[in-house]
């Protein structure tokens, strides 16, 4: 396991981010189909949330934001419609962090956020799948989104989804 100091991370303050070499500190592994640089989590979790917030990943893949919430101290939960990304998150979870920060991470469907109250999270940082390009379930399930081959139906159903994320979001959040 590498270092959970991400010490040679630089924050970006500007709109235009470069991150020449992909983060590899604490659990991050950069292994996983459609990943983001663990860079990205960090800075938007810096400039757009504090200490004990709540974050919400409800496309959480591998796991980058949830680690991020870790090591920065914010709470998180992390949804994901594959049980294998589920897996991997809780495995890379796993790690001692010196902080009372809380992630947890189940099965979801970010279209249905019922077990979540309106108004709840502050910050929603995800990285959502492609339509029809990178398949992220392996045996094909139907209410994964990167299934869906039609890209209007696609954008229909993220719709539904960035509902449910506009109604689980604090105001002015």
């Amino acid at each position: 396991m590498n270092t959970n100091n991400a010490k040679d991370f630089i924050p970006e303050r500007t709109t235009v981010w470069d991150f020449p070499i992909r983060g590899d500190w604490a659990t991050h592994k950069g292994d996983y189909r459609g990943n983001f640089a663990p860079q990205i989590a960090r800075n938007v979790l810096l400039n757009y949330s504090s200490e004990g917030e709540m974050v919400l990943d409800p496309m959480c893949g591998s796991g980058t934001t949830l680690i991020e919430a870790r090591l920065l101290n914010r709470n998180a939960i992390g949804y994901d419609i594959n049980q294998n990304a589920v897996d991997i998150t809780r495995a890379r979870l796993a790690f001692d962090v010196f902080n009372s920060s809380q992630q947890r991470v189940e099965r979801g469907d970010v279209r249905t956020l019922s077990a979540l109250a309106e108004n709840s999270i502050d910050l929603i940082l995800t990285h959502p799948p492609y339509a029809n390009i990178v398949k992220y379930s392996d045996n094909q399930n139907p209410d994964d989104l990167s299934s869906i081959s039609s890209i209007h139906e696609f954008l229909d159903e993220l719709e539904i989804g960035i509902r449910e994320l506009y109604r689980v979001l604090k105001a002015n959040r």
